[in-house]
């Protein structure tokens, strides 16, 4: 027993080495154990700090998924509103053609009727070889195509030294009958001693009788009379272009009807007539 505790030794005897060592090894194993635990806890701390860092990492891999499905997304609706710009543009100028396409069918079908009632016109004052017939037919004329609310017309007759114009056909204005119009006297004298047409403004007032318009009728280089328009219809404001091109039919097939209709007259028929062929 006293041998054993010799050779344990007293650890406090500084030649005791077996003691130093345990001493020493007890010292170095309780450090190792507590810088292992603080190596775990540090480990520990870092595995919760990697996790972190991971769920954030995920979370900016979903954000930037988010972000580049959002600039996508813009993108597309950049897209979408080019398209969508090019189509209006494609629409609006689609629209301007279809309007001047709607335009120039109007322009065309006013043509194809402005020539329609100059041939029914035509057709018309030389449908008949009565003079009262050839009155009617300019009435007609007059009122539906050229919209006169009121016309005279006046016929050339021979007077002493001068030539006169005579109404022999009064529509709505009854002061004109029984006058007479010298040649070359006033817009009617000067309008059939010119073979001029006059057209006046139906905006502008006009003093006394003075007449809208006036259409000489002219056969040849020979004024037979004057068409005398004094007012138009209410709901005509003023001449369009089809009414020009009416006074120019009128000025020339409406002399030829009036006189082919008088001559008709003084000779007594259509066999009469054609034997005055049988002179020449």
């Amino acid at each position: 027993m006293a041998e054993n505790n010799k050779q344990k030794g007293n650890p406090e005897d500084p030649l005791n080495l077996t003691a130093k060592r345990e001493e020493f090894l007890d010292n170095f194993f309780k450090r190792g154990a507590h810088f292992t635990t603080e190596l775990l806890g540090e480990i520990d701390s870092l595995r919760k700090k990697v996790s972190n860092l991971s769920e954030e990492n995920a979370s900016l891999q979903i954000h930037l998924a988010s972000d580049d499905a959002i600039k996508d997304l813009l993108t597309k609706i950049e897209k979408l509103e080019e398209e969508k710009h090019k189509l209006r543009t494609r629409m609006k100028d689609a629209d301007n053609e279809n309007r001047n396409y709607i335009d120039r069918y109007a322009v065309v079908e006013a043509e194809l009727d402005a020539m329609a009632n100059l041939y029914v016109a035509s057709f018309q004052l030389h449908s008949t070889l009565a003079p009262e017939g050839v009155l009617s037919v300019l009435d007609q004329m007059l009122m539906q195509f050229v919209g006169a609310a009121s016309f005279a017309i006046f016929l050339r007759q021979p007077g002493d030294g001068e030539d006169l114009l005579i109404p022999v056909h009064a529509f709505h204005c009854n002061d004109v009958k029984g006058t007479t119009v010298s040649w070359n006297e006033g817009l009617i004298g000067e309008s059939a001693a010119t073979q001029v047409n006059y057209v006046g403004d139906p905006s502008i007032r006009r003093e006394g009788d003075q007449p809208l318009a006036c259409i000489p009728m002219v056969l040849g280089n020979e004024t037979v009379g004057v068409i005398v328009i004094y007012e138009l219809l209410e709901q005509k404001e003023k001449f369009v272009e089809i009414d020009y091109e009416l006074f120019k039919l009128l000025a020339l097939h409406s002399a030829s009807a009036i006189i082919g209709a008088g001559l008709f007259s003084q000779t007594g028929g259509i066999a009469a007539s054609l034997n005055e062929y049988k002179r020449l």
